[in-house]
């Protein structure tokens, strides 16, 4: 699994001699996808290791363990529904992602596309 869906975001550890958290976890939120790093040990643990919103935070770089229930796989959809993704660009970008797509005779949503499935590690859709 290289991607999860979270659905809980809990607290799930409890410090001795402290309140009990409130609220969900910093970093997860219900219903957001996020990158999952291989960990054996933490699989045989029951956890998994996440690279959740606090990227970019010292000491983030690595993820951290979530109880593996908190996820699930993020697999393709075997229907063919999309979804749009807007992106907002300065005149620069924008001209010369048109002259890169005029260029080599394609719409700059498929040049986008094509760039996206290039650098991403994807599954291939069913």
């Amino acid at each position: 699994m290289n991607y999860a869906k979270c659905i809980n975001n809990r607290p799930y550890l409890q410090a001795p001699n402290l309140p009990e958290q409130e609220g969900p976890l910093f970093g997860l939120t219900v219903g957001k996808v996020y990158k999952v790093i291989s960990d054996p040990v933490a699989d045989r643990h029951g956890m998994i290791r996440i690279i959740d919103g606090s990227f970019g935070e010292p000491g983030s770089e690595n993820g951290y363990l979530y109880p593996a229930d908190y996820f699930e796989p993020f697999l393709p959809r075997t229907d063919s529904s999309r979804c749009s993704l807007t992106i907002y660009l300065d005149e620069y970008v924008k001209g010369v992602l048109h002259a890169e797509a005029v260029a080599s005779n394609r719409s700059v949503s498929a040049l986008m596309r094509d760039w996206v499935e290039e650098r991403l590690d994807l599954p291939h859709s069913v």
